[in-house]
């Protein structure tokens, strides 16, 4: 079973919900277990991929007390991506383009799943979107996505200005039984699949 860690996005902005987003990474693994965590940036352009690592590793050394761990970032090249998933304990999707991410794993997206078995994943916001069967954020309707796991997400989810929307697609997808995920920004959820 994987653990599944739903960011509806901003983790950029201090507050408890992404102190805790960051803490629960390796809540689960012994004080003195130094976690390998994959960084995964491919919903960004590759030229700030520095950038995105350091502000990672510094929101994680922040919130977890300088916990040790080993970074990595991920390799767009998929047979390398999967190595990295093999030896990771920790994988996180950062938030950005979702297309960009379902564009650079499409050829592994069928054995991406039991890749992650038994790991922990983070994901937020693209990083929650690509995974869901359809999804929507606040700057892009309601899309299908890839479907690895059996949910509908909505990020960057208020219940003021998304709430219409939401109703709205329900009712035009009455045989959509999947699970309904509602991240706002800064919030996140924990599955297991």
């Amino acid at each position: 079973m994987t653990k599944y860690i739903l960011h509806g996005g901003e983790t950029g902005v201090p507050n408890k919900h992404n102190e805790a987003f960051y803490q629960e990474w390796v809540k689960d693994f012994d004080d003195d277990k130094v976690p390998t965590i994959l960084l995964v940036f491919f919903s960004r352009p590759d030229k700030i991929w520095n950038e995105l690592e350091k502000s990672d590793r510094e929101r994680f050394a922040k919130y977890t007390n300088n916990r040790e761990a080993k970074f990595i970032v991920a390799n767009s090249d998929m047979e390398k991506f999967k190595e990295q998933i093999r030896n990771a304990d920790v994988i996180y999707f950062r938030g950005g383009e979702p297309q960009k991410i379902v564009d650079t794993i499409t050829s592994i997206k069928n054995e991406f799943l039991s890749l992650m078995d038994e790991k922990t994943y983070a994901g937020s916001s693209a990083g929650v979107m690509f995974f869901s069967d359809y999804s929507r954020s606040r700057s892009r309707d309601w899309q299908k996505w890839l479907g690895l796991l059996p949910i509908n997400s909505f990020v960057h989810y208020s219940e003021k200005e998304h709430k219409e929307s939401l109703e709205e697609f329900k009712k035009k997808n009455p045989d959509n039984q999947k699970e309904y995920i509602l991240l706002p920004e800064t919030e996140f959820i924990i599955k297991r699949y």
